[in-house]
């Protein structure tokens, strides 16, 4: 540090005064030369001494300049090394302070991993008064005290007795109805006795029945006519036709009211009348195509529209015949149309019905 004090106090101020001295001095020998020479009678002894001040005052200056770069020089190698000092100084700081932070931060976790003692203290702390409780009484239960909440059907013949359980009715066992209403009787329905029919009715009916059910086996159905149907019988409801073999049991049966005789039935139609005539069968159009070739697979007809890439395929609307004379296992065919034959693709098309 001393030899830069030096440096910047003495060494630099005075080589900057030399150099400005010689400033001043090189201008009166300029000032010399140039009147000696124009004065001079010898130009050419003029003119050597001249050159010789000329030299002496550029060793002079260089000598001086040289002196002063070299006091600059050393002035900042001294201050590069002051700085480079400074900088580990500072560096040295910053991780003594790194460390202490370190040994501040680790005991802190150290203090945080201490075991600490709780103060042990009473916690839970009883209330001053406590209140007082109501002394426990058995109480019936009522079983009807919700009776009246919603849609409930109260049932006035339950009644609770003073124990609070529900009184017990006896139940006959001989009435046992699986579905009923509450409150309410089970009612036994009275027996209905089976309407009686006529031996006339019956045997008129048992004849067309007989007579139908042939007409409809025998032969597919068709739409008949309407025909007028005999008349109910008075006072009830006429029963559908039996089958001839449950004529003897109703025969049996006594007749308990005193009908008169049914109006008799119009006669069966024959079957010629029930057959409607059948309708024409449709005419097919077996006849090929001329463009058709004499063998093919099957007919296709197009689902999509279709534009040849290629001079050997077809192009085709939707709904074009196309007879396919062969396949191809990639998917493609080959057929023949009104417009010419080529190549297809596959999944254009569908069987023709």
């Amino acid at each position: 540090m001393a030899e830069l004090q030096q440096l910047l106090e003495f060494e630099i101020p005075t080589g900057r005064e030399a150099l400005r001295s010689n400033h001043s001095s090189l201008l009166r020998v300029a000032d010399y030369c140039e009147s000696n020479y124009v004065q001079a009678t010898e130009k050419r002894k003029a003119l050597e001494e001249t050159m010789a001040f000329t030299t002496q005052a550029l060793a002079s200056v260089a000598y001086q300049i040289s002196n002063l770069a070299g006091h600059l020089l050393r002035m900042l190698d001294l201050q590069d090394a002051g700085l480079r000092q400074v900088e580990a100084s500072v560096s040295t700081l910053d991780q003594m302070v790194n460390m202490h932070m370190e040994k501040v931060a680790r005991r802190e976790i150290g203090t945080l991993a201490v075991f600490q003692r709780q103060p042990t203290n009473q916690k839970i702390i009883p209330p001053e008064n406590l209140p007082v409780m109501e002394p426990y009484y058995r109480k019936p239960l009522n079983f009807a005290c919700l009776d009246d909440v919603g849609h409930g059907i109260k049932d006035l013949s339950t009644q609770l007795s003073r124990t609070g359980t529900l009184s017990r009715k006896s139940i006959k066992a001989t009435v046992a109805p699986t579905s009923g209403t509450l409150g309410r009787a089970p009612r036994v329905p009275e027996p209905v006795h089976l309407p009686v029919i006529p031996d006339d009715k019956i045997s008129a009916a048992s004849s067309l029945a007989s007579s139908s059910t042939e007409g409809i086996c025998g032969f597919p159905m068709a739409k008949v006519p309407e025909t007028p149907l005999a008349p109910p019988l008075p006072g009830s409801m006429s029963p559908t036709p039996e089958e001839p073999e449950k004529s003897e049991e109703l025969s049996t049966l006594q007749p308990a009211l005193d009908l008169p005789l049914p109006l008799e039935l119009p006669p069966p139609l024959e079957v010629d009348e029930l057959m409607l005539p059948l309708p024409p069968p449709p005419e097919f159009d077996l006849e090929e195509p001329t463009w058709a070739p004499a063998q093919y697979l099957e007919k296709v007809v197009t689902l999509y529209p279709y534009t040849c890439q290629k001079d050997n395929e077809l192009s085709f609307d939707v709904g074009t015949t196309i007879c396919v004379t062969r396949r191809y296992s990639d998917g493609w065919c080959e057929g023949v149309t009104s417009e010419g034959s080529g190549f297809f693709p596959g999944n254009y098309v569908e069987p023709s019905c």
